[in-house]
C-alpha cells in the first residue's frame, strides 16, 4: 500500500490481523477532556449529548486519533438503576450514593433498567448515534460499563469485597444481574453501528486478588463475550491497575483486545514487563494489546517526557504487530492538549514501522 494511501483504519485492521501497516496506530482515551476542550462543564458534556458530539469531533479534528471513541463515563449504568452521581470540575463523575449500600436485599426487587429509556442512557445513544453517522475515517467503539464495576457501584466497592467473603451467593446473584445488564446496554450501542468495548476498571489485581477475578468475575466476563461472539461481535475490555496475574485470563476469556493500565505503586520495571508479556501472548493467541502511555503525567508533563513514554511503549512492543499505542487510562477533564498532541507527534514519528523493523 503506497504511503499517504493508508488510513487510520487501514492501521487499525492491520493491528488487529496480525499485520504492519506504515505506523503503530494510536489513539488517547479521551472522555470529558473533549468537553474540556470545548468550553463545557464535565456535567454539560455528561448530560447533553449534542454539545457532548460536538466536543468530541472538535477533538477528532484537532488530533486525529486513529480510534474514536463514544465515552461519557462510568457512572451511568449505576445511576439508571438508581445510585447518585456527584460531579465535579475537576475530575470524572463519581457514585455518591449506592443502591444496595443499606439493604442488598432489594436486588431480588430491581428490575434490569431499558437503555432506550432509563437515566442518561438514552442520551449516551444517541452520542454513539450521532458519532456513527458523522463517518469519521477512524474506527469507532463505544466504552460501556463491564458487570464487575456495575456490581460495585450497585452495592459499594468495600461492602462487595467484604461480601466475596461473607455471601458469595449474593456475589453471584449481583453478577448474573450485572452481567444481564452490561449485556442489555450492549445490544442497544451495536445497534447504533459502532465497536463494544467494556471497562470494568474495579476488576484489576490493584483491588481484587486474581484469586477473586477468577471465581466473581471471569465467569461473567466469558458470558459477556460469548454473548456477543454468538452475535458476531467482538469485545475489548479496559482494565486499570496491576493486571499481569489475569493476562492469561483475559485472553482466555475470548477478549479481541485488551487495554492495561499501570500500577503507579509497583517498581516501575513493571510497567515494561505488563506490556512485554501481554503483547507477547496476544501475539501467540490473536488478541491485540492496547496501552500503555502513563496518563497520570498529561497535566504537567514535557514534551521530552510524553516523548519517553511514547518510544518506551513502543520499544516494549519491539517488532511484533497485534498492539495499539494508547494512554493507560482515560485522560484527565484538564489534560494539556500540548500533551495530547505531543503524543500522537511521536507516535506518528517514532512508531513508523520501517524504523522499527529495520532495527
Amino acid at each position: 500500500m503506497a504511503e499517504g494511501q493508508i488510513t487510520a483504519r487501514d492501521r487499525v485492521v492491520a493491528a488487529y490481523k496480525g499485520q504492519f501497516a506504515d505506523r503503530v496506530p494510536a489513539y488517547p482515551i479521551a472522555g470529558s477532556f473533549a468537553g474540556c476542550l470545548d468550553g463545557l462543564t464535565i456535567e454539560e458534556y455528561c448530560t447533553n449529548p449534542r454539545k457532548a458530539v460536538k466536543a468530541m469531533l472538535n477533538y477528532y479534528e484537532r488530533f486525529q486519533p486513529d480510534i474514536m471513541i463514544a465515552f461519557n463515563d462510568l457512572a451511568k449504568e449505576a445511576e439508571a438503576i438508581g445510585c447518585r452521581v456527584k460531579y465535579s470540575d475537576y475530575v470524572v463523575p463519581s457514585i455518591d450514593r449506592h443502591v444496595l449500600q443499606d439493604d442488598k436485599g432489594l436486588l431480588a426487587k430491581l428490575e434490569i433498567p431499558d437503555p432506550r429509556t432509563a437515566g442518561r442512557l438514552p442520551a449516551f445513544l444517541e452520542q454513539c448515534e450521532a458519532l456513527s453517522a458523522a463517518k469519521v475515517p477512524s474506527p469507532l467503539g463505544s466504552v460501556n460499563v463491564g458487570p464487575w464495576t456495575i456490581a460495585m457501584l450497585m452495592r459499594n466497592p468495600e461492602l462487595l469485597c467484604l461480601d466475596t467473603i461473607d455471601d458469595p451467593a449474593f456475589v453471584h446473584d449481583l453478577m448474573r444481574f450485572a452481567t444481564e445488564y452490561a449485556k442489555r446496554v450492549g445490544d442497544a450501542v451495536i445497534g447504533t453501528k459502532i465497536g463494544l468495548s467494556y471497562s470494568d476498571p474495579t476488576a484489576s489485581c490493584s483491588l481484587v486478588g486474581p484469586d477473586t477475578y477468577r471465581e466473581f468475575i471471569k465467569p461473567y466476563h466469558e458470558d459477556l463475550v460469548q454473548y456477543f461472539k454468538a452475535k458476531k461481535v467482538g469485545t475489548t475490555v479496559h482494565i486499570c491497575g496491576t493486571t499481569h496475574q489475569i493476562h492469561e485470563d483475559l485472553v482466555d476469556v475470548g477478549f479481541v483486545a485488551i487495554t492495561i493500565d499501570l500500577d503507579q505503586q509497583a517498581d516501575p520495571t513493571l510497567y515494561v514487563d505488563q506490556l512485554d508479556k501481554l503483547v507477547t501472548l496476544g501475539n501467540a493467541r490473536g488478541v491485540v494489546a492496547i496501552g500503555n502511555v502513563d496518563v497520570t503525567i498529561f497535566e504537567r508533563a514535557t514534551k521530552e517526557e510524553i516523548e519517553a513514554e511514547v518510544r518506551r511503549c513502543i520499544d516494549t512492543v519491539g517488532a511484533r504487530s497485534r498492539f495499539v499505542l494508547s494512554t493507560s487510562c482515560e485522560l484527565p477533564p484538564r489534560a494539556n492538549p500540548d500533551c495530547v498532541k505531543w503524543m500522537m507527534d511521536a507516535a506518528r514519528e517514532y512508531g513508523r514501522y520501517d524504523r522499527i523493523l529495520a532495527r
